[in-house]
């Protein structure tokens, strides 16, 4: 059975989600689930949760992977994830029959190596040899943060394929 992964970087304006199956290059599809911040939460919960629902019927993955919502200081923003990050994982166990693994922040930070969101947009875009005149990190960082952790799960969880090899002067990643 070829494995097919779907990682989720949810977020109540902009979930960033990458895809990939099998084990060769190439094999990546992206993008992001927007919901328009001037409808009401439950009309946005609403969308999300449609739109979700069509990305798992069309790409029926075989493993979900769901980064664990952003505990700051900020109460109102955590609840408002945790609803969100909620209808995911009814719609993966709903739709897919997929239980999503809830990956931390740190948990891929540290596999990358890096210590913050920045970072970790500029690993991914170095990684992919992304063109910086294409991609932003204020339009994009939720699509490669949704890459890094797919890159990290299928790395570290699955051990399906190594992405990173150490070396004797640190860590290299190969895509």
């Amino acid at each position: 059975m070829i494995t097919r992964v779907l990682s989720l970087d949810v977020s109540a304006s902009r979930t960033g989600w990458a895809f990939t199956f099998g084990q060769a290059r190439g094999q990546w599809e992206l993008g992001t689930i927007e919901t328009d911040p001037k409808r009401s939460r439950a009309e946005r919960l609403v969308y999300f949760r449609k739109a979700l629902i069509s990305l798992l019927k069309s790409l029926r993955p075989t493993h979900v992977v769901i980064e664990d919502i952003y505990s700051g200081p900020n109460v109102k923003t955590m609840a408002l994830l945790a609803k969100f990050a909620g209808v995911a994982e009814e719609c993966c166990m709903s739709v897919a029959k997929v239980e999503p693994y809830i990956i931390s922040q740190a948990t891929v930070k540290s596999f990358f190596k890096v210590k913050n969101k920045k970072q970790m947009f500029e690993a991914i875009v170095e990684l992919y040899d992304m063109d910086p005149e294409q991609v932003s990190f204020n339009k994009h960082n939720d699509i490669t943060d949704a890459i890094g952790q797919l890159i990290c799960f299928y790395d570290q969880i699955l051990k399906v394929r190594s992405f990173r090899f150490e070396k004797p002067y640190g860590f290299i990643y190969e895509v």
